[in-house]
């Protein structure tokens, strides 16, 4: 990862965490991105089928096209392995949105993310 033109003017982008359900970072998320041109958004969401009218994939991987930017949007906890299986499906940048673990009070998860930044 690392590709400034991914996180400024991503074509392909795959919301990790995504749904429909009210309140959620994974909603708002996919709604404003759905609201502009010229992007192709890839939900990724185990428990979900379908997002928006969307197909929903169960992990990034799945994804046959490449993805220039991951936004992921769940629990704190998870964000290193994402941002791990995202460098290693060759996604070229990721957004964290996940919500938890902001306050420093897991600063192993904190290092662990920041590990995989820096490994991909």
């Amino acid at each position: 990862m690392g590709n400034l033109k991914a996180l400024l003017d991503p074509r392909t982008i795959a919301v990790i965490g995504a749904t429909e359900r009210e309140g959620t970072h994974g909603r708002t998320v996919m709604e404003n991105l759905l609201s502009c041109k010229g992007k192709k958004i890839f939900p990724v969401n185990p428990k979900r089928r379908e997002v928006f009218g969307l197909p929903c994939y169960k992990k990034i991987s799945d994804i046959a096209e490449h993805v220039d930017l991951a936004v992921i949007a769940t629990p704190f906890e998870t964000s290193p392995r994402i941002v791990e299986e995202c460098g290693k499906a060759g996604v070229d940048g990721a957004i964290v949105l996940s919500f938890g673990g902001e306050d420093g009070r897991d600063e192993r998860l904190q290092g662990s993310l920041r590990e995989m930044a820096r490994k991909y």
